[in-house]
């Protein structure tokens, strides 16, 4: 079976966009907005250098809440793709929940399994790309990014570069298996783990 690192999307790979209304970062909803974070393709590498599957698994509520039309959301995800390869970075999945409970698309108004923190993303990129959950890793920046990996079976890494304190963990109920700083120091962190040697510097093990 594969092995693979789970990545939540924006504010892990590309930049998130304040939401004044919604008070929180928020997915950029136009493309010109779209920048992938620094180094995010050089830890994409690393993932696909040690043999892991990439994939991402990402709430992605615009449509459902009128922000954009679908289109946009295909359109984002070619320009993901596409700057990742220019840096020779490779996603084997991308997997989105559309849904949410208070969408104003009715079609989109779902209690579903997919929407983190429940794992269903996981469980259908597990399925269709023959994934060991228990030997992947979940990578993101909210707790619910954690619920869900753990749900799953995956070991967890949070991202508490940016958090605010009432939602670093040790604030929190859901503990990740380890917290880094960003992206670029959980990837490394995990191949040192892989290696059988933790990288402290860049990693914290959650105890």
């Amino acid at each position: 079976m594969n092995r693979a690192v789970f990545l939540d999307r924006d504010g892990v790979i590309n930049a998130a966009m304040w939401d004044p209304i919604e008070g929180k970062p928020d997915t950029p909803y136009r493309l010109e907005d779209f920048a992938l974070l620094p180094d995010a393709a050089q830890a994409l590498v690393a993932i696909n250098e040690m043999g892991f599957l990439a994939v991402v698994v990402s709430n992605q509520p615009g449509v459902a809440k009128g922000k954009c039309g679908l289109e946009l959301l295909e359109a984002l995800n070619d320009r993901l793709r596409a700057s990742l390869a220019e840096e020779g970075a490779r996603l084997d999945g991308t997997y989105y929940c559309l849904h949410h409970p208070e969408a104003v698309v009715p079609a989109l108004r779902v209690d579903c399994a997919c929407r983190k923190p429940r794992p269903g993303l996981l469980l259908q990129a597990a399925k269709e790309l023959d994934i060991d959950l228990a030997r992947s890793y979940m990578i993101g920046d909210q707790q619910t990014d954690i619920q869900a990996g753990l749900a799953a079976g995956c070991k967890t890494v949070l991202l508490d570069g940016h958090l605010p304190p009432d939602e670093r963990p040790e604030a929190s109920r859901v503990q990740p298996h380890w917290t880094a700083r960003d992206l670029t120091a959980a990837v490394g962190a995990i191949r040192g783990v892989e290696g059988g040697q933790l990288w402290r510097s860049s990693l914290t093990r959650q105890t």
